[in-house]
């Protein structure tokens, strides 16, 4: 009797239930209400509890990147649109991939803007395509995809105006709920916390995937000045003791000073940078390629696509230059281990068509055709149409091919250990010339054909630098010398250097089977 009653009693202590962590079935000889605590083995509750941690580790992390966030430049950016768009629904549409390509923008634009130059006048701005604020009380999205960087001051001329229905991005009045309004007196905090709760978990992922979000100049001196304050690690003590919200609504320069005070130094130092702005076409080319990959109109992609191949003919123009313009578009004209001047300019003098034009009338030529192509490369930027016949026809009319093929110099003995062998050094030079080539190709100044004679050209080129160094190399004074009244120009001769050697790829091209020593200067 007993023993029946203990065989009952276990089998009614056995219940089903599903593993929490692995969702296995299980059998449980205990009731457990909580399906949270419901686990089938160790390893499992061992592992949610794991879990468990990361995810509140995770959640600590999101919140100390929230507040940098609101602290920060960027987010400065943000909220000073917000405001001005009464909105933070002008962020509609974000993921996260979205808000780290507008941090990345927001960024490139001050690089771009350089350093110690006059920040109220700045060279670029971050233009809309649709206009920041529309006149039918829609609002231009502050997304990756409705701003470019551009020049400010035709970007000033613009205005509001409505340029393009089908380019850029925009919210319209319908979709902007009250709730996401914002005043001008709105804290930056409380801009924040709204479009928390607009972009909800894509702003959780943005803030839990940034590995670096550094606040601004304020409140980084501010946090530095009270953690010095409250560690009693000052050189010298402040007047008074400030709170931290205290020293966050302090002026900058004030800050400055009271750090330089805790330092125990006399004055403010500041390191001014010189760097200039970028070339207005380096950041056309930049802005141009970006939307011609990501605009969602066709008609402005393949604007953004035309003008780019006007703007590397444009730029390789102008990298010959040997000024400081030149310099600054270097980019398109990479030379490496070349001597290159691919384009030539042609001016027709109408009124003297006989006469060889002035240097003023040639430079005021090319001028007119750098400022026309960079006004037009903003437009296309903005969404406008573009005369793409009068454009290419503009700068066809203007520039010819002088040469596709570039003068090599032999590397020196340095940058030809860079390279490893003579296979990387004659990849970097086809990596520095086929841009070149092909921007040529696409304007329509050369043909595929003469391209490929080109690139046998430039191994000829190789060539005959190799020659004119190892000429240089070979009559060198060490190796002329005097002994018992008969004269050596072979003197301690041992061989060329390896990165004067002939690379295999020249007697295998021009004489199979020949020695490459044999081969004759081309041309």
């Amino acid at each position: 009797m007993l023993t029946n009653t203990k065989a009952k009693k276990a089998k009614s202590t056995e219940y089903d239930y599903t593993c929490y962590s692995c969702k296995d079935s299980y059998k449980g000889k205990r009731e457990q209400e909580d399906k949270s605590k419901r686990f089938c083995k160790d390893a499992c509750r061992k592992a949610k509890a794991r879990a468990a941690k990361r995810a509140e580790k995770k959640l600590t992390r999101v919140e100390a990147q929230f507040i940098r966030y609101y602290k920060s430049t960027h987010g400065k950016y943000v909220f000073d649109y917000c405001r001005d768009a009464g909105t933070v629904g002008i962020l509609l549409g974000h993921t996260a991939a979205s808000l780290f390509e507008l941090k990345s923008l927001h960024n490139t634009s001050y690089m771009c803007n350089g350093w110690g130059q006059d920040e109220k006048k700045s060279t670029f701005h971050r233009c809309h395509i649709q206009a920041h604020k529309g006149t039918d009380g829609s609002v231009g999205a502050l997304h990756p995809i409705n701003l470019f960087i551009g020049d400010g001051h035709t970007n000033q001329t613009y205005g509001n105006k409505l340029v393009s229905t089908d380019a850029g991005l925009k919210i319209p009045a319908s979709k902007l709920k009250s709730t996401w309004q914002v005043s001008k007196t709105d804290t930056n905090e409380e801009v924040a916390q709204k479009i928390r709760k607009l972009l909800g978990k894509e702003f959780t992922e943005y803030l839990s995937q940034s590995d670096a979000i550094v606040m601004n100049q304020v409140n980084t001196l501010a946090q530095r000045i009270y953690n010095r304050q409250q560690k009693g690690t000052a050189v010298q003590d402040l007047d008074q003791r400030y709170t931290k919200a205290e020293l966050e609504a302090s002026p900058l320069e004030e800050l400055e000073y009271m750090d330089a005070y805790q330092r125990g130094k006399d004055s403010v130092s500041k390191h001014k940078s010189e760097r200039a702005a970028r070339a207005t076409l380096c950041v056309y080319a930049d802005e141009l390629e970006r939307m011609a990959n990501t605009s969602p109109s066709e008609r402005q992609r393949d604007n953004c696509r035309f003008m780019l191949g006007l703007v590397r003919v444009l730029g390789v123009f102008i990298a010959q230059m040997e000024d400081q313009q030149g310099l600054a578009h270097k980019s398109f004209l990479p030379l490496g281990d070349t001597e290159w001047k691919p384009l030539s300019h042609f001016y027709l003098n109408k009124q003297q068509p006989w006469g060889k034009p002035s240097q003023r009338l040639i430079d005021a030529d090319r001028e007119f055709l750098i400022k026309n192509l960079t006004e037009h490369c903003f437009h296309a930027l903005a969404g406008a149409d573009i005369p793409q016949g009068l454009l290419r026809a503009r700068l066809l009319k203007r520039l010819d091919v002088a040469t596709l093929v570039p003068t090599v110099q032999a590397p020196a003995d340095w940058r030809f250990k860079a390279f490893g062998s003579w296979d990387k050094f004659i990849e970097g030079l086809y990596a520095d010339a086929e841009p070149v080539w092909q921007a040529l190709l696409d304007i329509g100044l050369c043909t595929a054909a003469q391209i490929e004679e080109a690139r046998t050209g430039l191994l000829w080129s190789l060539q005959e630098g190799l020659e004119r160094e190892r000429h240089r190399y070979r009559n060198q004074p060490c190796f002329k010398r005097t002994y018992k009244g008969k004269y050596y120009t072979r003197w301690g001769w041992k061989d060329y250097p390896e990165h004067l050697e002939y690379p295999p790829v020249l007697a295998e091209l021009f004489l199979p089977g020949d020695e490459v020593a044999a081969l004759p200067l081309a041309a």
